[in-house]
Order: structure tokens, then sequence, then C-alpha cells
């Protein structure tokens, strides 16, 4: 996967470009508030149809415009075009070699994306939702029947809840329970064999980063794991029925992240979490790499941000043994200290960002 070129229009305080890329290394540089993030962030945009900074579509739009555009080639075994336009009021036209996609779903198989930015940093800390999306990304990527099971996973439980509004007994859901069971117990499956997969990867990992540290994943169905999910259904069908809403499911998925067998958040100090988080998307970047032979362009937003220059080296010394195939886009405020990352690769482009435009060096 590379993108050869991306066209922006009315994206935040960028200035209009049109960009040329590397298909091994691009670096963005100049200093704080230039727009370095900005170009990162059309990029995600471009592979997800949302913004990775804000949910608010509207604080991505350039003052004054209706809509931002995006206009990228690529290649994933064939040249591709791909447009993208947001407008102020949520509404979101994509075409693929001229036609039209519906999902945005469709959007991330056809240009995967991983990303470290400072915004994720949190990941642990903060609730499950952040990290059951980073697993979810992850399954989905290397098995794509996930997503159909998910989907119809989710319109079953929209219809459990609307059916525990009006229900007097248990009984009356049987419909749905028989359907949202088995669907449960697959996507779960499908999520256990991926960590199982990603785990060995995960420690080698992080014994860059943090070589004292004894790391373990796990998982958390959504139900207690004692219970088969029938029976915690039955159980919890009063509570249910009193809130509307089902309880105990895939929705409530976690990836437990685990340290010294305790939970990474509760036992690392906030830069050991950065550097967990680190970790796992570096070693699903490589797991991808493995069982599909796909290389998902990956983004690399300030590197500098709260990380040593050691885990800064070590960080960049993974980049570096990376497949040719793969694609990295990398910001920072200062050039020095990516030359030793710079020097291992023939095809680098450099661009100087100040105040939202774009010069390549």
């Amino acid at each position: 996967m590379q993108i050869q070129t991306l066209a922006i229009q009315g994206l935040r305080n960028l200035l209009d470009c049109k960009l040329e890329f590397s298909p091994q290394l691009n670096i963005f540089y100049g200093d704080n508030g230039a727009g370095k993030s900005s170009i990162v962030e059309s990029i995600y945009i471009l592979g997800n149809g949302r913004s990775f900074r804000t949910a608010r579509h509207a604080k991505v739009i350039k003052q004054g415009q209706e809509a931002l555009t995006l206009f990228s080639q690529f290649s994933q075994e064939q040249k591709h075009q791909l447009g993208l336009q947001r407008f102020r009021n949520g509404d979101i036209q994509i075409k693929l070699d001229g036609e039209k996609l519906k999902k945005l779903s469709d959007l991330s198989k056809t240009l995967p994306l991983q990303i470290l930015a400072p915004e994720q940093f949190e990941l642990l800390s903060k609730g499950p939702a952040g990290r059951r999306k980073l697993l979810d990304w992850g399954v989905f990527h290397v098995e794509h029947s996930f997503l159909n099971h998910w989907q119809k996973a989710l319109k079953v439980l929209l219809q459990r809840n609307q059916a525990l509004k009006r229900c007097r007994s248990y009984a009356e859901l049987t419909p749905w329970d028989q359907q949202l069971i088995p669907l449960s117990e697959t996507i779960n499956q499908r999520r256990r064999y991926y960590i199982e997969q990603l785990e060995p990867i995960y420690q080698r990992v992080l014994k860059q980063f943090l070589p004292e540290l004894d790391a373990t994943l796990g998982l958390y169905p959504g139900w207690k794991q004692n219970e088969t999910l029938s029976e915690v259904l039955q159980r919890q069908f009063e509570s249910d029925r009193k809130t509307g809403f089902t309880h105990s499911s895939i929705q409530k998925a976690d990836l437990k992240v685990l340290v010294n067998e305790q939970l990474a958040a509760e036992y690392l100090s906030r830069g050991q979490q950065k550097l967990v988080t680190i970790a796992l998307k570096l070693a699903q970047l490589e797991l991808m790499q493995q069982l599909t032979d796909r290389y998902p362009v990956f983004l690399l937003d300030d590197i500098g941000a709260e990380l040593d220059l050691h885990h800064q080296q070590v960080l960049l010394n993974f980049l570096a043994e990376q497949p040719k195939k793969q694609q990295i886009f990398i910001t920072s405020v200062h050039l020095d200290p990516l030359k030793s990352l710079i020097k291992g690769y023939n095809g680098v482009k450099l661009f100087h960002v100040e105040h939202g435009a774009i010069k390549q060096q």
C-alpha cells in the first residue's frame, strides 16, 4: 500500500496543495503550529472518513469554507484514485475510481492506516472503547468476515434493546438472543485468536522499550467469563428491561493490557503507558504484514511528544528495520533526531512546513 499523490483543499490552516510522496519515507518538519499534524490528519481522514484529533467535522474545515476536499492516487497491486469531500453539516462523499463508496468500512479496507499520535497515548487509562477499537482494527484487517459478524450483531443488539422496552418476560427475547449469542461467540473467538497471534510479537517489541516488564494481553469478552452469555442475559433480564439496554455482550468487550499480572494503567507511570501503547501499535503493524502481506500506511505524528531521546531512537530503529514496501509518514519539529533513520533509506522526501505552506526540500 503506497500513497503516491495527495491534493488537499480547505483543511485547517493548510494552503491548498498537491503533494507527491516517496513510496518509503516522508518527513514533514517545522515549528509547532505550522500545520504538520494537519497533513497527517488529512491522510488519516482519507483512509477513515474522520479525524483522529476531533469528533467535530466542522473544526477540520478551513474557516470560511463549506467543505474540505482530498484527492489521492495510490497503489495496491494496481493504481487507484480516491476522492473525499467532508462538509460542515457532516455529510461526506467518497469516490473510488469514479464509483461512490457508501460505507466508511469500505474506505478503511481500501486504504488501511496505522497511526501513532499524542492523542492516543491515554489509551490504557481511559475507558474500554479505545482499546476495543484498537483490537477490532487488527481483527478486521486480517479477517474481513469479522466486520460482517459485528454489523449483524450490532443490528440484533439494537432490535433487542427496542424489544426490552416493551417485553414483560425473558421468553419474549428468545428470537433475538438466538441470533445474538452465536454471533457474539464467533466475534469473541475471532478476537481471542487475534490476541493469541499478537501477544508474542507485542512482548518482543515491548522488550525493546521496557525490557524489565513482564507483559501479557487478555480479553474481557463483555460478560463474566465464569458464565455463558446465555446465562448472563437471562440473569440480567430485569436490569436490562428497566434501562432498555443490554448491559453484557460484545459491545462491552475490553482488551486487557497486563504488566506483572496487573492492569497496566494501575501499575505503570504515564510515560511507561505511552511506551506500551507504542509497542501495541507496532506489533499490530508487524502482525498484519505477516498474516496478509499487506503494508498499512504508517503515520507517526510528533515523534518528540513526551518521548525521551533514548526511546525516540528505539522507535526509529524499529521503523528503520521495516520492509521497504512499508510507507511511513513522520512529523517532527527538527530533523536532527531523524538523521539516523534518513541515512537508512534511498527513497526519502523531506517537506518543510511553515504557516500552512508545504515545500519539498
